[in-house]
């Protein structure tokens, strides 16, 4: 499925239910036109002024007290109404979940989901959140949104455009904050002109067209726009603080720079390193951080969102999360029934264990579209530290050779358990950009084949005792797979490789470490192969979909990219292939008409055809959601995926536990 609107399509229908999937044709038109802006009830259900707001339990005991103001008052004048998916809700509860690092636990990204633009459920569509509404000019160049009226940070002071301007003009152009400027923000390679136009609107200008830009706000990327509260945080940044009171402060904290005191006090994650002060907008907030556990999140008295009958969201009041060993553990726990609902570390392999106990768990099953092209993508360090395996990877001959040797279906019946098809990096097949010839490239099972491919490059004379090929300093061709134990049945996975490879000569390492530790090594560019997802594939309009097929993200760890965006400082220099794929990014940003859209993209996947950089085993799984039979309000159907903040895009703002 396509996943998206165009950016420009600012004018949504009320994304509150979606009961079908929405056709292509009307998802991605064949010429963006700027429609007419929507008045906000349109959009969702504005509230009378007159009407008589509830709150939870808990925060109707701290009015009584008069230590929180009315829940009318702390409530915008309109606030967004939430339609259920199933009922209204029930006050009071906790959220039981499960992490594998304390780092793993997905506020404000994925459990709250409060960016100015959201997908829904479905990705078939994007649909205003703080903002009320958005619209472009004709060519693109200027976009102007204007924010929900009358929204408060947790702490209670009002969320404006000031707040939007402090990101734009005190954090992205500060070198110590942001050493790059984000690409997401950029067009015509200069940055965003931010205006303010009152505490309501504001507009971003641009050298060159950006007509996708509402996708990215809706994205992964961008996701620091909506939290930086400027009179919490200013009080860390030398722009507007003393510097004498600065500099004590950062040396009280064990800080060297001031920079390293802001991170820490006063960027999206602050709560999470101990600073409760921090201000959200969420629907939760940090109340116990990490390393204490459980970490404990309660309910936001200042939430901005309310059901149809007036009852302020959301309706649980506490989330809780514990840290275990990894995604076996989250696996094991959840089949015995120790979490409420939960998706994350959850492998399909383990659906029929699922399926068993469900009924002694006291658990639903629920299914629900995974949007990524595949979920164990094997990716290869170009730059790898051993001479004799940098020049084989960069040999496409060599990379050819892997994927043929691949016996795709023994992974399918095996860790799939036959739901998954044969399929490279590509999107699905009811993308306009879907290109069959590209998506089964090289996915047979030919190991002849691919022994003549390792043949020609020249290890075809000298294999060892155990048939292993030797290179040309003598040593055994030995590789290691790295892999981390997080989203997938990846140890399974190298080990089927490892067979599958020993016919090729090849001698596979199968190497487990902890995701912290797997992440140091990427980023230092310190492995041969590693294993991850693709993320984003469903809608390649969005950051990470175009990112990836363009070369910037994941396939090249970003380097490529970083030495592209500083113009050489930085990162690893691409080959000309890579920098060619790497420029349609830009491209295609600046595109405009569904045929260009097609031209640029199809260029992109004929580049990756050639060079095969990423390889697949499959598609993607389904995702597999335990959910608790009293946790309700849980879409029976949804797409996850890192784009769309899975399970943010199912408003979990709305969930709630039935009390009886």
């Amino acid at each position: 499925m396509l996943a998206g609107v165009l950016a420009a399509s600012c004018a949504q229908p009320t994304p509150l239910v979606v009961e079908k999937e929405v056709p292509v044709e009307k998802v991605v038109k064949e010429t963006v036109v700027v429609q007419k802006e929507v008045a906000v009830e349109k959009v969702v259900t504005a509230t009378p002024v007159t009407m008589k707001y509830k709150e939870a339990p808990m925060l109707a005991g701290l009015v009584q007290a008069g230590k929180l103001p009315p829940v009318d008052q702390r409530l915008p004048p309109s606030p967004m109404v939430i339609k259920p998916w199933e009922e209204i809700g029930q006050y009071g509860g906790t959220w039981h979940r499960l992490s594998t690092s304390p780092d793993d636990i997905r506020i404000p990204d994925r459990l709250v989901y409060e960016f100015l633009i959201r997908w829904n459920k479905d990705a078939t569509e994007t649909y205003p959140n703080v903002l009320e509404k958005w619209e472009a000019n004709a060519d693109f160049t200027e976009w102007t949104f204007t924010m929900r009226k009358g929204i408060r940070w947790s702490d209670g002071e009002p969320y404006t455009t000031a707040d939007i301007g402090y990101y734009f003009e005190d954090i992205l152009t500060n070198k110590d904050l942001t050493p790059t400027y984000p690409y997401y923000f950029t067009a015509g390679d200069a940055p965003a002109k931010f205006t303010r136009v009152d505490d309501q609107t504001y507009k971003l200008g641009f050298v060159a067209p950006y007509p996708s830009l509402g996708l990215a706000l809706a994205g992964s990327d961008p996701r620091e726009h909506s939290m930086h509260p400027k009179h919490y945080a200013s009080q860390f940044h030398p722009k507007y603080a003393d510097a004498a009171k600065l500099a004590a402060m950062t040396k009280e904290a064990g800080f060297e720079f001031w920079y390293q005191l802001y991170g820490n006090k006063a960027r999206g994650g602050a709560a999470f390193k101990g600073n409760l002060d921090f201000p959200v907008i969420n629907a939760w907030r940090v109340t116990v951080p990490p390393p204490k556990m459980p970490t404990v999140l309660e309910r936001n008295p200042y939430y901005w969102k309310v059901d149809p009958e007036g009852n302020q969201l959301p309706y649980i009041d506490r989330m809780e999360h514990m840290v275990v060993q990894g995604a076996d553990q989250v696996n094991l726990r959840a089949i015995a029934g120790e979490v409420d609902m939960q998706m994350r570390h959850l492998t399909f392999n383990n659906y029929p264990l699922f399926m068993e106990s469900k009924e002694k768990g006291d658990y639903r099953i629920l299914l629900w579209t995974k949007g990524y092209a595949s979920d164990a993508v094997l990716y290869i360090n170009f730059w790898a530290k051993d001479d004799v395996l940098r020049q084989l990877f960069n040999d496409k001959r060599f990379r050819y050779a892997l994927s043929l040797g691949i016996n795709r279906q023994e992974i399918i019946d095996g860790v799939y358990l036959g739901v998954t098809e044969p399929k490279q990096i590509s999107p699905n097949e009811d993308s306009p950009f879907y290109w069959d010839e590209w998506a089964k490239w090289m996915t047979e099972y030919d190991p002849d084949r691919a022994n003549a491919y390792i043949d020609e490059i020249g290890l075809v004379n000298k294999r060892d005792s155990e048939g292993y090929r030797l290179r040309p300093d003598g040593k055994r061709l030995a590789i290691e797979f790295l892999w981390s134990p997080v989203f997938g049945a990846w140890g399974d996975i190298g080990t089927l490789y490892q067979a599958h490879w020993k016919k090729l000569g090849i001698e596979l390492t199968v190497n487990q470490v902890s995701r912290e530790l797997r992440d140091e090594r990427k980023d230092a560019l310190d492995y041969e192969l590693n294993v991850w997802t693709a993320d984003g594939t469903t809608n390649p309009f969005t950051q990470t979909g175009l990112d990836f097929y363009t070369c910037r993200e994941a396939m090249f760890e970003n380097t490529v990219a970083l030495w592209v965006d500083t113009k050489g400082k930085e990162g690893k220099e691409p080959t000309p292939e890579m920098l060619a794929a790497t420029k349609l990014r830009d491209e295609f940003l600046a595109a405009t008409t569904m045929d260009q859209w097609k031209a640029i993209f199809r260029k992109a996947l004929e580049i990756q055809k050639e060079n095969l950089w990423v390889i697949a085993p499959c598609t993607a799984s389904p995702e597999v959601v335990v959910v608790k039979n009293n946790f309700r309000n849980v879409p029976e159907e949804a797409v996850s995926d890192w784009q769309y903040m899975t399970p943010g895009n199912t408003m979990t703002e709305q969930y709630f536990i039935r009390q009886s």
